[in-house]
């Protein structure tokens, strides 16, 4: 049949049309079956989980739930009825799918163990996912597995699934996308650009009343999380939603000041631990926040923290405030205490030193400082230092060494003179003194320390003695400066070495070369002569207690390459005015590996350094030790800690317990409580005035007494004894 041209047109756009139809129709079933080939044919697949949702996808009740996502690959509506989700291959039923619940293209199930259809429509699956990471299991209604999914352990707002058009490749997404597509790609977890850190609206300090404190992140897309007890936020911080409410912990008992951490000798000891009870009142508190930044899979490098006092009178001292995480320093392996392994060992009948604090382990804290228009907060390594306070007292030292510093910005925090309140003001005050006649010392900074937010008490701050301290002190190359120290591991360094070569020393000429050539002779007057005038019995008669240092190169008469000496501990002093210091070290044959006593005794023989000993000692008792210039001084010391006095003395004061009776019984001794009263104080403080009124008038004495026994001085010379 011929068709003509009319019948044609009127055709041939129902002839289009169904053209097209078959075209898109084989359009859509080609771009249905290249969406599903992908994901090897499965007609629904686990496509994407969050297992820790703290600020994303929220359920009909408004709250962030962890979910899972499936998705259709193929397009075509797929009838769940029936179908099934699990976490434990061995129960492939743990939750099925209600009646009706058909998937078209995605399909998001809040997973939080609550098996239920919430005031919006969401199903929550009866079991929860594991932050630690697990596999799920997807059913058919026949039981046959359709799919499954493994994943890791999962971060905060992260979320973990199949690359956009593949069934085989799972990794972590930057970005959660419950009902749309994933993403093609994963998270790249190295960072263009550092995320910073959050401002606090209120700085460190002390408040009268509660406070709010707000955060703001440098990034507006970061999420902020926080931590109050010393701990990084990176591992159990809390996310901030809202501002802080930061209120006064006054009358709360306390946590870590009152533990038991000395050292005790063997079972007796131990035993009399039960019978004390340390910092019996609650001390003052603090609120440290400490917060760090996340987004997208990665945390801030940078963290912050600040400290706030609230309803604490403020005190006179600056204040310095350590906190880390509590484990750390008061746990069963924290560097602060005995430890599990020391009690463990010591049931055995084992006294040796096992405890953690002999340990010399750094661990991080944050530190913050007094500083130019506030506190100065600082990420650090902190580690216990101290000889024998270390050992024996509540109040030990702390070695801080700033993250990312340089050397010269290390310093100590020293307790209160070998931990004890008797010798406490003395040692600071001895080496600002010296530091500023300028014999070889070190600058204190009285402060207060607040460790782990509770109230310490006083402290001195100071410059850590390495090889920076020294280059910056005397003008010499830090690399080229040795530190001498009893155990050194170079063995030609150690204070042994040299104890040996003096002890070999030949007599006369020889030997008076050699000891000028090797050691700086002014530099030993200057480091006996206040020993001396303080009977320092500590820093002349204790073999570790020196400390020896030489430098080969720099700009100043230093760096000669001979070995000078820097004054150690002064604490253990001014208790005997009318000790004979020159009698004592000269007296004993047997120096028992002591190389200062030794050296001393060396160089008396010499004409020559008795003279320049001699001439040094009268002006210096004339001048930095006559009465009325350190009078003054030592009283503008004493000053400066009184109005700290009464809470450190309460900090410090030992109670006896109701065990206490038992625990002498059996360790056959006498435990004693203590608690310095402000009288105490100022009946020491007399007592010590009285050292500086008579110390120079016996000193010269002792001087003339000793000379003339060395034939180098006549006896109507002798100076008057008082």
């Amino acid at each position: 049949m011929r068709i003509g041209p009319k019948t044609l047109l009127r055709l041939l756009p129902p002839a289009l049309a169904l053209a097209g139809l078959c075209a898109a129709c084989l359009w859509e079933t080609a771009r249905i079956q290249a969406r599903a080939q992908g994901y090897g044919g499965k007609a629904v697949v686990i496509n994407e989980i969050c297992a820790h949702n703290l600020s994303g996808l929220q359920d009909g009740d408004g709250v962030c739930k962890d979910w899972i996502e499936l998705y259709n690959p193929g397009g075509e509506p797929v009838d769940l009825s029936g179908w099934s989700l699990s976490d434990d291959k061995d129960d492939p039923g743990h939750w099925v799918f209600p009646a009706g619940t058909v998937l078209q293209d995605y399909l998001v199930l809040f997973a939080d163990g609550s098996d239920r259809q919430d005031a919006a429509g969401w199903h929550h699956t009866s079991f929860a996912l594991r932050t630690r990471g697990e596999t799920l299991y997807l059913y058919d209604a026949a039981g046959a597995l359709v799919d499954k999914l493994k994943y890791p352990e999962q971060d905060f707002d992260i979320t973990y699934g199949r690359a956009f058009g593949s069934g085989e490749d799972t990794g972590t997404f930057a970005t959660a996308t419950p009902g749309a597509a994933n993403p093609a790609d994963f998270l790249q977890q190295e960072r263009e650009a550092p995320l910073g850190t959050a401002e606090f609206s209120l700085p460190a300090g002390f408040y009268g009343d509660t406070i709010e404190l707000t955060l703001q992140a440098d990034d507006p897309e970061a999420l902020i999380f926080y931590t109050t007890d010393g701990s990084d936020p990176a591992e159990n911080g809390t996310l901030y939603t809202g501002s802080l409410r930061i209120k006064s912990r006054a009358g709360e008992a306390n946590e870590y000041v009152s533990l038991a951490n000395r050292f005790a000798d063997g079972p007796s000891e131990f035993i009399k631990n039960y019978a004390y009870r340390y910092a019996p009142d609650p001390v003052d508190k603090a609120t440290t926040v400490t917060v760090r930044l996340y987004k997208d899979g990665c945390w801030s490098d940078e963290a912050a923290a600040a400290t706030y006092w609230v309803g604490v009178q403020p005190h006179t001292l600056p204040v310095v405030s350590i906190t880390a995480d509590a484990a750390d320093l008061f746990g069963p392996a924290g560097i602060y205490v005995p430890g599990a392994t020391y009690y463990t060992m010591l049931q055995r009948g084992n006294v040796s030193y096992q405890a953690n604090f002999f340990s010399g382990e750094d661990i991080d804290a944050w530190v913050q400082l007094p500083g130019q228009g506030g506190m100065t907060a600082l990420q650090a390594d902190v580690s216990v230092g101290g000889q024998a306070s270390r050992r024996d007292r509540q109040m030990k030292n702390l070695s801080v060494d700033p993250k990312g510093g340089s050397a010269d910005e290390v310093f100590s925090l020293k307790g209160p003179g070998n931990g004890s309140w008797d010798y406490f003001y003395v040692d600071g005050f001895w080496n600002n003194y010296l530091y500023d006649k300028g014999v070889g010392a070190q600058r204190y900074e009285p402060v207060v320390l607040y460790l782990q937010d509770e109230y310490w008490g006083i402290y001195c701050l100071r410059d850590r003695k390495n090889e920076e301290f020294l280059a910056r002190r005397y003008g010499v190359e830090a690399d080229s400066v040795t530190i001498c120290a009893t155990v050194h591991p170079d063995e030609a360094y150690s204070t042994a070495v040299l104890y040996k070569e003096l002890e070999a020393l030949p007599d006369g000429a020889e030997g008076w070369a050699w000891l000028n050539e090797t050691f700086d002779i002014g530099s030993f007057i200057d480091f006996v002569i206040p020993q001396m005038y303080s009977s320092n019995w500590d820093g002349l008669r204790i073999i570790s207690n020196i400390f020896i240092w030489k430098a080969e190169e720099g700009d100043s008469a230093y760096a000669d390459g001979r070995w000078r000496f820097l004054l150690n501990d002064m604490d253990q002093t001014m208790v005997y005015e009318f000790m004979d210091p020159i009698d004592d070290l000269l007296g004993t044959e047997d120096t028992d590996g002591n190389l200062q006593k030794l050296l001393f005794q060396k160089l008396w023989g010499y004409e020559e350094f008795r003279t320049r000993f001699a001439e040094k000692f009268r002006a210096e008792l004339a001048t930095t030790y006559a009465p009325e210039t350190i009078l003054p001084a030592f009283a503008a010391w004493c000053e400066r800690l009184k109005p700290e006095m009464e809470r450190n003395f309460a900090r410090q004061t030992v109670e006896l317990t109701p065990l206490a009776p038992l625990a002498d019984r059996l360790a056959g001794q006498t435990s004693v409580a203590h608690r310095m009263t402000m009288e105490q104080w100022e009946a020491d403080y007399q007592t010590l005035c009285q050292f500086f009124e008579v110390r120079a008038d016996y000193l010269l004495g002792f001087l003339a007494d000793n000379l003339q026994q060395a034939g180098d001085t006549p006896e109507n010379e002798r100076e008057a004894q008082p």
